[in-house]
């Protein structure tokens, strides 16, 4: 399997050459520079702009551009009608301050057998976690993990939709132990929007994996009628579950999520 995270390790060291030397490269250049063709250049800037998104960091792959000097917009992570402030912003980071996020890579530790033994071994996610140290390239590991776990569907609505699916930590990523937090047993697969009503007590899942909304008799404000197909409608149904069922939420993390929030059945 392509080792994406490997080559992210080394494009993330041009980069920051890049950045302390005040210039731009093309994606052609980059990809040279890391012994590829040009074209998974994106998979490989994907995972950058992503770490950089998640940890809030300046857009770094603001610097790589087309034959033209162009960026490709997937990959500015910034508004490009203020471009100049932001090549400065991130000329002017003190990069070299920052551990290279996919160190854990650099021996050549393959991501996707990461992925795999993530979405396979959920007791081994400590190890990884310990391996992989970034709390951003972690986000994104734990997210491939359930896309596979959940074969690329919404545990509670079954779209496949892959941009809009995301990781959902039943035990926030904040207050779990360490080697929990790239437990899939910890984890959902949910679009967005349940995602962000998860995370806001709207919803949860019982002991049974079932769904259940927070006021399921509408009397706490109005509900339209996609309001109520997405929330009532849904309580009380079987979520949908891996096809490992031994991959499904533990009943440890569901309990520690109904404790700390207040959850009353």
């Amino acid at each position: 399997m392509v080792n994406q995270a490997q080559r992210a390790f080394h494009a993330w060291n041009v980069l920051i050459e890049c950045a302390m030397a005040r210039r731009s490269i093309t994606y052609g250049a980059l990809a040279i520079a890391i012994g590829i063709h040009h074209r998974p250049i994106r998979y490989v800037l994907g995972l950058i702009q992503e770490h950089c998104l998640t940890e809030k960091l300046l857009p770094l792959t603001i610097l790589v551009t087309d034959r033209k000097g162009q960026i490709g917009s997937g990959f500015s992570a910034y508004d490009l009608n203020r471009l100049e402030e932001g090549l400065e912003a991130v000329y002017g980071f003190a990069w070299q301050a920052i551990e290279n996020p996919f160190a854990f890579a650099a021996d050549g530790s393959v991501y996707g057998g990461l992925i795999n033994e993530l979405a396979t071994n959920p007791s081994s996610s400590g190890d990884v976690m310990r391996l992989v140290k970034s709390r951003g390239m972690a986000q994104v590991m734990f997210r491939d993990a359930l896309l596979r776990c959940y074969d690329y569907r919404c545990a509670f609505t079954e779209t496949s939709f892959v941009e809009g699916l995301e990781a959902c930590h039943i035990v926030p990523w904040s207050i779990c132990a360490p080697e929990h937090r790239l437990d899939v047993r910890n984890g959902i697969l949910l679009n967005s929007l349940h995602h962000s009503l998860f995370d806001k007590d709207w919803i949860t899942i019982d002991l049974e994996h079932r769904i259940w909304f927070a006021d399921p008799e509408m009397t706490e404000e109005p509900y339209s009628a996609f309001d109520k197909m997405i929330s009532v409608d849904l309580h009380l149904k079987k979520m949908r579950l891996p096809s490992k069922l031994a991959l499904a939420p533990g009943a440890e993390f569901i309990e520690k999520n109904h404790a700390d929030r207040g959850w009353c059945f």
